[in-house]
């Protein structure tokens, strides 16, 4: 049985790891179930489990936001950025801010995340 331990821990931590969770509650819960078998396993008492199963929900909290930043962080938070609007003249947007100036656009993809100069404050191209 004791030979066996290090191979169900290897197994349960990269399964938590590559498990895809969304949420930091997700992975919470992920590595509160992960840390319970552990300790059930290992220490063989009800008492060791729930130890386990707290120590693994601290850990999956935080690895839960860990990759909730990364993800934000990959993804530039686009969807919290408003949108310029378009002008009748090519490659020239407005400002999505005061004092809502025209921002010349050319050569940047619609989508882009683009910086009004005047105010420092990115807004995504149309």
């Amino acid at each position: 049985m004791k030979t066996c331990i290090p191979f169900v821990a290897g197994f349960l931590s990269i399964a938590m790891l590559f498990s895809g969770c969304e949420t930091p509650g997700q992975s919470a819960l992920a590595g509160a179930a992960t840390g319970a078998a552990l300790g059930g396993i290992i220490g063989g008492r009800g008492r060791d489990a729930l130890a386990g199963a707290a120590i693994g929900a601290g850990a999956g909290y935080l690895i839960g936001k860990v990759a909730q930043h990364e993800r934000r962080y990959h993804e530039g938070e686009a969807a919290d950025l408003p949108y310029a609007e378009p002008t009748d003249r090519y490659g020239f947007v407005t400002s999505p801010y005061r004092p809502y100036n025209l921002i010349d656009v050319r050569g940047i993809p619609h989508g882009a995340e683009v910086v009004d100069p005047s105010c420092g404050r990115a807004f995504i191209n149309p």
